[in-house]
């Protein structure tokens, strides 16, 4: 039997694998040590790790993402336990994006006419869309002649945003999620050529951050119009879009790094490239929206 920190007695195999303990954790399969029979305090315990997760590593990792570049130097290092991992970390902020900006009321759109915003201040433009409001009989008649009109390729696009835009945007938001993480490793390659004296796996994971604090921020700026006030939410909208201006210059440094010149051309290269290879990305996800 071992004693744990609260004196109560444990026993010395453990009860998921049967391995020896040798602490509180069994170093087998990593199951902490418990009693057969857990007291409510137990219970207690096992729900307030989950809750504040992961024993603290939510936390530890919000933390280091509010600094640039320290989860990945982290990560390179070695320092992984502590943290969640990067694919994780990315696809819960994401699923928390997509979420509030389902949520986002159509009127407080901050995109113009015919745009669907993505994360990041991306914007897919689609002619004819009003972003979720219903169109007027006028302006579907109009759409669908328009259709008519329009090459081949277009029709369906044109056919779906006239017939129910508002199911329309919300296929987008439902697509988006898996272009978005497809293009993951795009970025991590066109960082790669501007150093190509680091290893592609750093870039990956550097890309992974970078995409997670996009989401982030987005979020905050989806969140803002959910309080009713368009100027609230353009304000928001435009300290995020400098902020993250600033993150990715940071990040870009830190993990790299490089004079700031250097990093600064560098950046603007990597966004003017991702921007252009990312267009068939959004090619994409018009058509899937459109057929599905």
């Amino acid at each position: 039997m071992l004693a744990s920190d609260s004196g109560t007695l444990m026993r010395a195999d453990c009860l998921n694998c049967g391995a020896t303990l040798h602490g509180s954790f069994c170093s087998a399969c990593g199951q902490r040590s418990v009693p057969p029979d857990p007291d409510v305090a137990e219970l207690a315990g096992d729900a307030w790790q989950e809750l504040s997760g992961y024993d603290g590593r939510i936390a530890a990792t919000v933390r280091g993402l509010l600094r640039p570049g320290y989860l990945t130097r982290e990560y390179i290092a070695g320092r992984r336990a502590r943290y969640l991992s990067p694919v994780r970390l990315y696809l819960i902020v994401s699923v928390i994006y997509f979420l509030v900006a389902s949520a986002t009321p159509p009127s407080m759109s901050t995109s113009r006419r015919g745009e669907v915003t993505a994360p990041g201040g991306l914007r897919i433009g689609v002619s004819g869309s009003t972003n979720g409001v219903a169109l007027t009989a006028e302006e579907r008649e109009q759409l669908l002649a328009s259709a008519e009109r329009a090459p081949s390729l277009l029709r369906p696009l044109l056919r779906a945003v006239a017939t129910d835009p508002v199911a329309f945007r919300a296929r987008v938001l439902t697509i988006m999620p898996r272009v978005f993480f497809a293009l993951l490793p795009v970025f991590a390659v066109i960082v790669a050529l501007f150093y190509r004296g680091r290893h592609f796996p750093m870039s990956l994971v550097f890309a992974v951050h970078l995409h997670a604090c996009a989401f982030a921020l987005s979020t905050l700026s989806e969140a803002a119009k959910l309080t009713g006030s368009l100027a609230f939410a353009l304000t928001v909208g435009g300290m995020m879009a400098v902020a993250f201006t600033a993150y990715a210059l940071l990040a870009l440094r830190a993990v790299f790094g490089g004079s700031w010149a250097l990093t600064v051309a560098k950046a603007a290269a990597i966004a003017i490239i991702y921007l252009i290879a990312s267009l068939p990305a959004f090619a994409i996800i018009l058509a899937w929206a459109s057929l599905s």
